[in-house]
């Protein structure tokens, strides 16, 4: 701006002047009333909202800024100045202004198209001065106030929405500025807060209420319910951790709820969302999650490792396992290599946080058996976690190494080698040290001290070595016996030498000791070949896993090192069990030797191929090791249980004694006929015996059991009512309550067998039901002061007794008279009947002179047989008397013993697969001591309903030898 144009600089200036403030207020009302709408729009809390809303804003910003901008420059350039300002106000005098201003070409000077400058600037000043500069000015101010009111106006109105929706423009603001979906700035969404914890349902836990956000500390699955009344209605809230949300929903009660189940520790905190962004609050609640934990079980003694061969008693697993919440399950648990057995131990309501107990595991267990790989045993409990899952706790690991396939029986075998040899070096002193005719007394007695000293030292080798567990194998309780009975044999004709010492005395002790090491020889060879045949068949067990470990290597590729290494773990495993396997062998007689070697050749030919990368000749060579172990009989000329030699030779015909079943030793066969004969006898007196009770249930008249049975209806309402004040259901076994129950079942049972006309099981019953009275007057008398303390029960107790004693006398006098006058009808069949009796006591004696003579049945079961005898001739006396109640007494009381002497040749040490789950509490401080606790009676009743099955099932009509003896033992139960 030169001086010549000065005036339109003063003009520019002035006009500024008087319309800065209402272009300030137009610039201020714009930017406002666009970043309001804007921070509306960005509430939506989409992505397009947001960036739209920040564009807009900066849109007015950068607008307000250009338009200052511009005007700025339009009031510098003179013509821009005239054109801005003076042409709106006097357009004539404007455009004589423009032209002027055309004259000069700047910096006051004139174009160059010969035009002076002097007249120039004299026609441009002129041309200025006569531009109304002063209504210009005023004009514009006039022209401002309005706009400024206009804008002041419009900003009004803008504050006012904006204080109208104040919380909306913060929200929008908030969210405009959020970064990763939060917005910065926390605001208060919920007021009047409740917080309440409800633990899961499975816990049984009462809930835990909170009016504040405190840290909490709850189980895992506990419901945490937020419940508030919203500060700013209309707005979506939501409870969140940080990456999940639960919407907030109407009460109905003007507040809104929110419940979230707690699955981890965090820190939980309303959110309001607003499309993509939330804006939290201030303050979270941590909660923290206790996990359920897996149970804690302890197994006594783990850990540990045992040696199999070297245990001489059978393992006793005691446990105990305790939970935070519950127990369902405990398993003992018994892993070998991929196999693995669980048994149940104990199987629980879920309730209960501890149990214990434990169980006795045999050394002879068939998993034991099977298992050549360590055996580790832990017990395992499962708890009752409903949410994630039931849960397993471990116990340390008992590892049990097992022998080698045949070790055990090896080492049997050697103590029986050296029991024989014992024996022969007592047989060899007996023959040269016969006593002489002329030797002295003192010679006489020191030899009986010898022989006496020599039989006492064999009688304790052989208690030692039957009695001894070898890695968990026995001496049977078959070979047991027979020992003994030939033991007790030697004895006697030692004891007799030794008291009158004479030639034939002598002759007898050595012929009865030279029986003595056939024996111990005929076993120590039949338990040989078959333990051998039953070693062979394991280890043909072992072949085949090598034969698949064998066809696993060939089928996996050189590249796939992971299978080869599998195969090649696997068939060193099964060679090393074979290898010990066959070392064993050696030791199990000539078979075993035989088979032995056969395993070394085998597994030699299997290291040939396995050397030259050859597997499928491994595999072929395996398989024929396993079929040809399958069928353990002699390479050469001896014959085995299935009638045929090995593929090494053409069969031919076994020796004496190679057999496995020892059919050809005398001795064991004189047991095994009088095993026969015994259990034949036991058949034949239990037919004998229903055949009598046959007879007299024949003999009863029909007219007789009417009359009885209209006379036992009113006896038996009698006898209910005799009752009838008893209770009907016990308090626990140790209250008289309990007895008084039985009492009333029992003489519920006597009433029904009275109206069925069986007057023997009525009898029966009442005298159980008139023993239960006797057990319940004791134990009011000895807890008076609690249970009666009044006197009145045992008042009543004494009524029932007096009441029912009658009946039951009346009972037994009807039956009495009832089998009196059946006797009497069937008294030949009763001859008969004695005649058949006194025949079975004849084969009774029989077999316990010969049992006795060649010592084939134990001492034990030769005098129970001898009790049988005696019976019997009681019973057949009695019966040819027509004394048919005391003859089926004695009939039965033989039959228990014959029953007793059978009890005496079972059980097998070698069969058994462990002994059943068992508590600490049961009355076998051998295996299991200790206690635990019982069922209260309130807790548990299955003792009740056992007793209602019970005496149901005594109420059905039975018939046989045994079953007086069934009745006495569950009325004993119900005691």
């Amino acid at each position: 701006m030169t001086p010549l144009t000065e005036p339109l600089l003063q003009l520019a200036q002035a006009w500024r002047a008087a319309t800065r403030g209402s272009r300030r207020q137009v610039a201020i009302a714009f930017v406002a009333a666009v970043t309001l709408a804007a921070l509306f729009v960005a509430r939506h809390g989409t992505t397009r909202s947001r960036v739209g809303a920040a564009v807009a804003i900066g849109l007015s910003l950068v607008g307000a800024i250009a338009w200052r901008l511009a005007e700025r420059r339009r009031l510098s350039d003179p013509t821009r100045i005239v054109r801005g300002l003076a042409r709106r106000f006097d357009p004539a005098r404007a455009e004589r202004a423009l032209r002027a201003l055309s004259l000069l070409r700047g910096a006051d000077e004139s174009r160059a198209d010969g035009t002076s400058t002097e007249l120039a600037r004299l026609h441009v000043a002129r041309a200025l001065a006569q531009l109304p500069s002063q209504e210009i000015v005023e004009r514009a101010a006039r022209i401002a106030v309005r706009i400024g009111a206009v804008a002041i106006v419009a900003g009004v109105c803008v504050l006012g929405v904006t204080l109208a929706n104040a919380w909306s423009v913060l929200e929008g603001a908030d969210v405009l500025v959020a970064r990763q979906g939060k917005a910065p700035v926390a605001m208060t969404w919920l007021d009047d807060l409740e917080i309440v914890a409800r633990p899961p349902e499975y816990l049984h836990q009462p809930e835990h209420h909170e009016l504040a956000l405190l840290p909490m500390m709850v189980p895992y699955g506990t419901v945490v319910t937020v419940r508030g009344v919203p500060a700013h209605p209309g707005r979506r809230l939501l409870l969140s951790d940080g990456e999940n949300e639960v919407p907030f929903v109407d009460d109905g009660a003007g507040a809104q709820v929110a419940r979230w189940t707690v699955t981890r520790t965090t820190a939980l905190r309303t959110v309001a969302r607003f499309g993509q962004v939330v804006i939290p609050e201030p303050e979270a609640m941590p909660v923290e999650s206790i996990p359920d934990a897996a149970p804690v079980v302890t197994l006594e003694g783990a850990p540990k490792t045992l040696m199999l061969v070297e245990q001489t008693e059978d393992l006793p697993i005691r446990y105990e396992a305790s939970d935070d919440h519950g127990l369902r399950e405990v398993h003992l648990v018994l892993r070998s290599g991929a196999r693995e057995e669980r048994r149940v131990l104990a199987r629980l309501d879920g309730e209960q946080t501890s149990d214990k107990g434990g169980m006795v595991l045999r050394l002879r267990d068939a998993f034991f058996r099977r298992a050549h790989a360590p055996v580790e045993i832990t017990v395992e409990a499962k708890d009752n976690d409903p949410l994630t899952g039931p849960k397993w706790g471990a116990s340390p690991a008992i590892t049990v190494v097992p022998p080698d396939v045949g070790e055990p029986e090896a080492r049997r075998l050697e103590a029986l080698r050296k029991l024989r040899d014992a024996l022969v070096d007592s047989l060899a002193w007996r023959l040269s040290n016969a006593p002489a005719a002329a030797d002295g007394a003192a010679a006489r007695t020191a030899h009986a001290s010898d022989e006496r000293a020599r039989a006492s030292d064999d009688e304790k080798l052989l208690d030692d070595t039957t009695s001894q567990s070898y890695g968990g194998v026995r001496v049977p309780d078959r070979l047991r016996a027979m020992l003994r009975g030939q033991q007790q044999k030697t004895r006697a004709a030692v004891d007799a030498d030794a008291r009158a010492p004479s030639p034939a005395a002598h002759a007898a002790a050595v012929h009865a000791t030279e029986r003595w090491v056939l024996v111990v020889d005929a076993i120590i060879r039949g338990l040989g070949v078959r333990d051998s045949r039953e070693s062979a068949k394991q280890l043909a067990d072992v072949a085949d896993d090598l034969a698949l470990g064998a066809s696993q290597l060939g089928q996996a590729g050189a590249a796939d090192a992971d299978a080869r290494g599998r195969s090649v773990r696997r068939m060193d495993a099964a060679t090393t069990v074979l290898g010990g396997g066959s070392r064993q062998l050696e030791h199990l007689g000539s078979l075993g030797q035989d088979l032995g070697e056969i395993v070394e050749a085998d597994l030699l030919r299997v290291k040939r191929a396995r050397d030259g990368d050859d597997a499928t000749h491994a595999e072929l060579a395996a398989r024929d090791l396993a079929a040809r172990l399958r069928e353990p009989d002699p390479s050469f000329g001896a014959r085995g249980r299935v009638g045929r030699a090995g593929g090494e030779s053409g069969g031919g015909r076994g020796t004496p004694g190679e057999d496995g079943d020892n059919s050809g030793d005398e001795v064991d066969r004189a047991q095994q006929e009088a095993e026969q004969d015994l259990e034949q006898l036991a058949q034949d007196h239990a037919g004998e015996i229903a055949k009598m009770e046959k007879a007299l249930e024949d003999a009863t008249s029909g007219d007789e059991l009417k009359e009885l049975r209209e006379e036992a209806k009113k006896h038996a309402q009698a006898i209910r009512e005799a009752v009838r004040e008893m209770p009907t259901v016990g308090l626990g076994s140790d209250s008289w309550t309990s007895k008084g129950a039985a009492s009333r079942d029992l003489a519920e049972q006597m009433a029904r067998s009275l109206e069925q006309s069986h007057p023997d099981e009525a009898v029966q019953s009442g005298r159980s039901s008139l023993g239960a009275l006797d057990e319940a007057k004791k134990m009011l008398q000895r807890g008076s002061w609690l249970e009666d303390p009044t006197g009145q029960e045992g008042k009543r107790v004494d009524e029932a007794r007096r009441k029912l004693d009658a009946e039951e006398k009346w009972a037994e006098e009807a039956l009495r008279q009832m089998r009196q006058r059946a006797a009497e009808r069937a008294a030949s069949q009763l001859r008969q009947g004695g005649e058949d009796e006194g025949k079975l006591a004849d084969r009774a004696h029989d077999l316990g002179d010969r049992s006795r003579d060649k010592g084939s049945l134990p001492q034990k079961a030769v005098e129970s047989i001898e009790d049988a005898e005696r019976a019997a001739r009681e019973a057949a006396q009695a019966l040819q008397q027509g004394q048919a109640d005391k003859g089926l007494e004695r009939q039965r009381e033989a039959q228990r013993d014959l029953e007793a002497a059978r009890q005496q040749l079972q059980g097998d040490d070698e069969t058994g697969q462990g002994s059943p789950p068992r508590g600490e509490n049961e009355d076998d401080h051998s295996t299991a001591p200790g206690k635990v606790d019982l069922p209260k009676p309130g807790e548990h009743k299955g003792p009740e309903d056992f007793r209602r099955r019970v005496v149901q099932g005594l109420g059905q009509p039975s018939s046989g030898s045994l079953k007086d003896a069934v009745r006495r033992y569950a009325e004993g139960l119900l005691r």
